[in-house]
């Protein structure tokens, strides 16, 4: 019964996707963000974002750093651009001492930088920050499928993750 419902939730949530990358394929590049923008700690989102701030903290992107730290890339520039925000750019990920905000995917490594957008006045923040464009998703999410080598680190990471959450299914079913 388990294994059913599992199946079905993995079914979703793939279709959900699909919905979500054509949704902003027929929404991208509304905005641009300025040149001068640079990365901000993610608290900076919260203090206007709450909500959104709130469901992304529960998914997978907030957590991606933690796969690179378990496969012992945390040095690793290739890994280090799809796993943390900004990595290698002006006020992007540094390292989880200096830049503890910016370890995994968080708001910006989809819009952009919040500088600009954080000092804009109310009826300007939406030109100061750019709308996810689906090149920014498959930037990373393909590269996996290039390197299966990066699957075979990770997977240990992710059955642990799978048990996880199996065990929090089964405590709200009441088993």
């Amino acid at each position: 019964m388990l294994t059913k419902k599992l199946i079905l939730i993995v079914i979703v949530i793939a279709v959900m996707s699909i919905g979500v990358l054509f949704t902003i394929e027929r929404h991208s590049a509304i905005a641009q963000t300025p040149d001068n923008a640079t990365y901000v700690p993610g608290s900076k989102c919260k203090t206007c974002h709450i909500k959104n701030f709130k469901a992304h903290a529960e998914s997978a992107h907030a957590t991606a750093y933690e796969n690179v730290k378990f496969a012992g890339e945390e040095t690793n520039a290739t890994c280090l651009q799809c796993h943390t925000t900004g990595n290698g750019k002006p006020g992007g990920f540094v390292d989880t001492q200096s830049t503890p905000d910016l370890a995994g995917v968080t708001c910006q490594a989809c819009h952009g930088p919040g500088s600009e957008h954080i000092g804009a006045a109310k009826e300007q923040k939406k030109q100061t920050i750019s709308r996810s464009a689906p090149d920014m998703c498959i930037k990373c999410h393909k590269i996996h499928g290039e390197h299966p080598e990066l699957g075979a680190k990770e997977l240990p990471y992710l059955k642990n993750k799978l048990e996880k959450l199996q065990s929090k299914i089964q405590t709200l079913e009441g088993k």
